[in-house]
């Protein structure tokens, strides 16, 4: 419990969101119902089932086949990318980056591989490929509760931007450095198909109560059941930082909403579809996507350029999401042997390019 909440009162981001959430107060008056507890719980739940997921060391695993796969560090970098992308729906973008980039990092120092390039596009994946579940980003898991989406309708509005974003990712995937692979896979931990299949059914559980097919409540309770009979410990891994900067987020975007003078503005640049993506492409930049979705979702009906807009907008500066912020966290011990601000270059650039090219073709989609 001290190590928990030592670790809680460390996370600068946390630290950041509260010192916000703390300003905006000289802003407006924010309203604590305004606080969506449904968002906040269902956050809670998705954690330990993908912490039950980790112990299990699915994601070892899954890292020691694609080494074998492996013939070279480009098809290596490709294959961390893919499972980046992919492992973010189910497991998030945040628990994709904090499992993957450790573990590309010691990879890529045992082949003196340039890590800017493949760790942003591993970035980038974490980020595009959370956009296609409800579950993998908080900003979706947000859109879904609030707006109270169907499978049928989000699916809808996150499969062309997947494959858009996966046809990115590939090309310029093949600027990858191509060498000889001399590491080999070390011994993973057996998995047991039983509780995979537990954990499994859990994250259906879950997705049943996003979709409101089954009490939200009902579902928290279950999944808080099922983590003290599989592995207790996975609580004490929660990151329970993040659940308390989401609801700082609230409380921020609750008090600034209720100041005439931003509402009017906020109202002004929500009316059509094209300045919600435009704002949502925008305001991401600035405060990252996550608040920006809290933000602009009280103003505007238009989900699809809202979805759009804060999915792409994860693109672009370093605190579009907070993804980011984390995948900077495990680089810093790699500053002495490869300079930071080089990786924030190639980062920068990067992510730029994606944001220009997504953010372009977004536009192009909105007016079909």
């Amino acid at each position: 419990m001290v190590t928990v909440v030592r670790r809680t009162l460390h996370d600068k981001i946390f630290i950041i969101a509260l010192i916000c959430a703390g300003l905006s107060l000289f802003i407006g008056t924010p309203q604590l119902t305004a606080i969506n507890w449904a968002t906040i719980g269902t956050l809670f739940a998705l954690m330990i089932s993908v912490q039950l997921l980790r112990a299990m060391h699915l994601l070892d695993t899954l890292r020691d086949w694609l080494l074998v796969k492996s013939h070279d560090t480009r098809q290596m970098c490709q294959l961390f990318i893919l499972l980046a992308f992919g492992g973010s729906m189910i497991l998030t973008n945040d628990v994709a980056i904090l499992t993957l980039i450790p573990i590309f990092l010691t990879l890529a120092r045992r082949q003196h591989l340039a890590i800017a390039y493949p760790a942003t596009l591993i970035i980038m994946a974490a980020n595009l490929g959370s956009a296609f579940t409800p579950i993998g980003n908080p900003q979706n898991l947000f859109l879904v509760t609030f707006y109270h989406v169907n499978l049928f309708t989000f699916f809808k509005l996150s499969t062309p931007l997947m494959l858009a974003s996966l046809a990115l990712l590939v090309a310029l995937s093949w600027r990858l450095p191509h060498l000889s692979l001399t590491v080999t896979p070390t011994k993973s931990t057996p998995i047991s198909r039983s509780q995979i299949g537990l954990a499994g059914g859990l994250l259906s559980f879950i997705m049943l109560g996003i979709f409101n097919l089954v009490p939200i409540s009902l579902v928290i309770i279950g999944t808080i059941v099922v983590g003290l009979m599989i592995n207790r410990r996975v609580f004490q891994y929660v990151d329970y930082a993040l659940l308390l900067t989401f609801i700082c987020f609230f409380i921020f975007v609750s008090a600034i909403s209720h100041n005439p003078a931003i509402t009017h503005w906020l109202n002004q640049l929500t009316q059509t579809a094209p300045s919600v993506y435009i704002t949502g492409l925008i305001t991401s930049q600035v405060i990252s996507n996550v608040p920006a979705t809290i933000l602009l979702a009280n103003f505007t009906p238009h989900l699809s350029a809202l979805f759009l807009g804060v999915n792409i907008g994860g693109l672009g500066s370093l605190v579009a999401s907070l993804a980011n912020l984390l995948a900077l966290k495990q680089l810093l011990p790699f500053n002495n042997e490869q300079p930071l601000h080089h990786f924030l270059i190639v980062f920068t650039a990067l992510n730029g390019l994606g944001l220009f090219i997504l953010g372009l073709g977004g536009w192009f989609y909105l007016h079909l």
